[in-house]
């Protein structure tokens, strides 16, 4: 799946995996190498985007690498409720990517039912996925105003991703090197590989 054997391991317990991360540090990229290695053999995959940040370039250079994943934007957050539960509902997919989870739910946070709704579009996907023996990858961005030297940066409605997510990984910066680092499960919090964003996707850094 991503390459790293410590790391598969952990994602091939859970149903649900969620990599979180600051601007820039590659959890679209995480995301699409994911696709490209699991949807080979594991298919149909269903690849929805809420950002601008979708790779077509890297499709159209190996299509053989996702011939068997279905893409999908979405820019609403209404619209992706609706999507969630009106059509994966009933899909037979096997693996689903949402890029980014919580993207149009800091949008409409204000709202007074938006919680609620959240919480109910993260619940249908983690049964739906449970329930077809599948799996469900996501990407979060980052709180909104936090300082780059907080000792701790986290996600965006982090409590209901955590609860709703099997694993959580933190993608990020040290000393110019990007770093993947497990938060959850709890006894591996702390494992943490380094690698390189090339032309086909992640690279691992050999240590």
């Amino acid at each position: 799946m991503t390459g790293v054997r410590e790391f598969d391991d952990i994602v091939g317990e859970g149903s649900s995996t969620l990599f979180y991360g600051v601007a820039g540090v590659g959890k679209t990229t995480m995301l699409m190498t994911i696709a490209g290695n699991i949807c080979r053999k594991l298919y149909p995959c269903i690849y929805v985007s809420t950002e601008d940040t979708l790779h077509y370039d890297r499709v159209a250079r190996y299509p053989e690498r996702y011939e068997n994943v279905f893409f999908t934007e979405i820019r609403d957050f209404d619209e992706l409720l609706k999507y969630v539960v009106e059509v994966l509902e009933f899909i037979p997919y096997r693996v689903l990517f949402v890029d980014s989870i919580n993207a149009l739910f800091r949008i409409v946070a204000y709202r007074e039912d938006s919680i609620a709704r959240y919480g109910l579009m993260l619940g249908l996907l983690w049964k739906k996925t449970w329930d077809s023996k599948g799996y469900f990858f996501a990407s979060a961005q980052v709180r909104a105003g936090f300082e780059e030297d907080e000792e701790e940066i986290v996600a965006s409605g982090t409590n209901i991703l955590e609860y709703w997510f099997d694993n959580v990984f933190y993608m990020g910066f040290e000393d110019n090197k990007r770093f993947i680092e497990v938060v959850k499960p709890v006894e591996m919090k702390g494992f943490r590989r380094y690698y390189l964003i090339g032309d086909t996707g992640i690279e691992w850094v050999v240590e």
